[in-house]
């Protein structure tokens, strides 16, 4: 019998109990009737929800948030592990050895999330809160959807599991689902999350809130190229009156769990993360796998020298060392690597509701508007009066996203999305030979050989 389902199948134990894909020897079960039968219980699975988000081998800890920017290249590789160098060189093979982690990481907290709302009606009357009970459920939801969102980002159709896996069973097989199947998932989970989750703004801490869910569902329907729907929900986190950008850009990462965040993944000293260490360089406590790309790509300034003279954000992207070594600063905390990871955050959503706005047409001047907010806030002037048409409107955009979100997983897929609109987009994809079939990456060759159903994407 094989021990592996979709890089999931141990059951996320509550307490010591060992769920490592990889393991040889993983705890295959835990009885149904001890896995969740009080409140408490419940609560601690809930926190391990969360807990897989904080994966240094596949989660918001290191690949999430480098990945994406390391293969559309304005992080360039400077490191020793050939995983990542396949990143960096825009040639992934089904063989990577990271990207079961990115996998695998995503399934374990979904099945984590199934195994609280399989448990969750049967509970329902101990819960002296009701809130509390619509509110776990709601955080189950969530995570559900933001682990298939990144899935179906990174590899497109995956499979959809629903129910709790807690034994083996002997025909470990199941097929992807398409990608379209998986993004309406997405959007039912989120819709459920809504339903569920308190208005908490900034104040979550790390925990999914109505706006965190209506966040992330603005960003589902912006890549499926749903303009009207990502611009409401964007439009609706703004209008909230909850979150405020911060007045200086890198306080939204030196302070952590600002007014600004709509949700972090939180990291402490005695849960630490990774990304100082992967950034700073040897001289200054770190491994510096990668740093921020002077090479231009396709006509494209390279990212340390693409900022506008006056832009604030500059110095977060990049800093050299006495030597003149470049190197990332967003992530500062070498000594604990104790640096929060945002996921959703409110300057994101002004440039989703101008890119949104920017595509329905008709609209530029309160696309420029939020263009501007986001400008302003970095040192910089308005857009000049020249920027008028679509296309400039929605190359400004795409510049915007490059210079406020870098290091936080984006670049890649915001290519994808502007390849149709913006030439620059498509002259960056073509000249790292990212078309066709490299515009996803392929299923971890490690979870086809332990589930013959699954299919591998076309060219890997």
């Amino acid at each position: 019998m094989k021990l592996r389902i979709l890089g999931v199948l141990a059951l996320a134990a509550l307490a010591g109990a060992c769920d490592e894909p990889l393991d040889p020897t993983p705890q295959q079960a835990i009885p149904s009737e001890e896995a969740l039968d009080t409140p408490d219980e419940v609560r601690v699975a809930v926190n391990a929800m969360y807990d897989a988000l904080q994966d240094c081998d596949g989660g918001y800890c290191r690949d999430l948030v480098i990945f994406p920017d390391m293969y559309a290249g304005d992080l360039a590789f400077t490191g020793t592990y050939a995983s990542d160098r396949e990143v960096g060189r825009a040639t992934l093979t089904s063989a990577n050895t990271a990207l079961p982690g990115i996998w695998g990481t995503a399934y374990r907290g979904i099945n984590r999330a199934n195994n609280v709302l399989a448990s969750l009606p049967a509970l329902q009357d101990e819960f002296d809160d009701e809130s509390e009970y619509d509110q776990l459920k709601g955080e189950a939801h969530f995570i559900r959807a933001l682990n298939y969102f990144n899935l179906v980002n990174f590899f497109g159709g995956v499979p959809l599991v629903t129910q709790p896996i807690s034994q083996v069973p002997a025909d470990v097989g199941q097929t992807r689902n398409s990608a379209a199947e998986v993004f309406a998932f997405v959007e039912s989970e989120l819709a459920a999350a809504r339903a569920g989750l308190p208005e908490l703004g900034s104040d979550a801490q790390g925990r999914a809130s109505y706006e965190a869910a209506t966040a992330l569902l603005a960003r589902v329907h912006l890549y499926q190229r749903e303009w009207q729907q990502a611009y409401n929900l964007a439009d609706e986190v703004i209008d909230s009156g909850h979150f405020s950008l911060e007045p200086q850009y890198e306080n939204v990462f030196e302070k952590e769990q600002t007014d600004e965040a709509i949700m972090e993944v939180p990291f402490t000293v005695t849960d630490p993360g990774s990304l100082a260490f992967w950034f700073f360089p040897g001289s200054l406590g770190g491994r510096r796998g990668f740093a921020p790309s002077a090479s231009s790509i396709g006509g494209v300034t390279g990212f340390r020298n693409s900022f506008e003279s006056g832009d604030r954000r500059r110095a977060v992207a990049v800093r050299f060392t006495g030597g003149g070594t470049a190197y990332g600063y967003k992530y500062t905390d070498i000594a604990s690597t104790a640096d929060d990871v945002p996921i959703l955050r409110l300057a994101e959503m002004y440039l989703i509701r101008s890119e949104a706005a920017a595509r329905l047409g008709g609209r530029l001047p309160e696309a420029i508007a939020d263009l501007n907010v986001i400008r302003n806030r970095a040192g910089l002037a308005n857009l000049p009066a020249s920027v008028d048409t679509q296309v400039e409107v929605l190359a400004a955009n795409l510049d915007e996203r490059r210079h406020e979100l870098f290091y936080e997983g984006h670049r890649f897929f915001d290519l994808k999305r502007f390849a149709d609109a913006v030439p620059a987009a498509q002259a960056v994809l073509t000249a790292r030979g990212i078309t066709g079939n490299r515009l996803l990456f392929p299923v971890p060759q490690r979870e086809i050989d332990a589930n013959p159903k699954l299919t591998q994407n076309p060219g890997y």
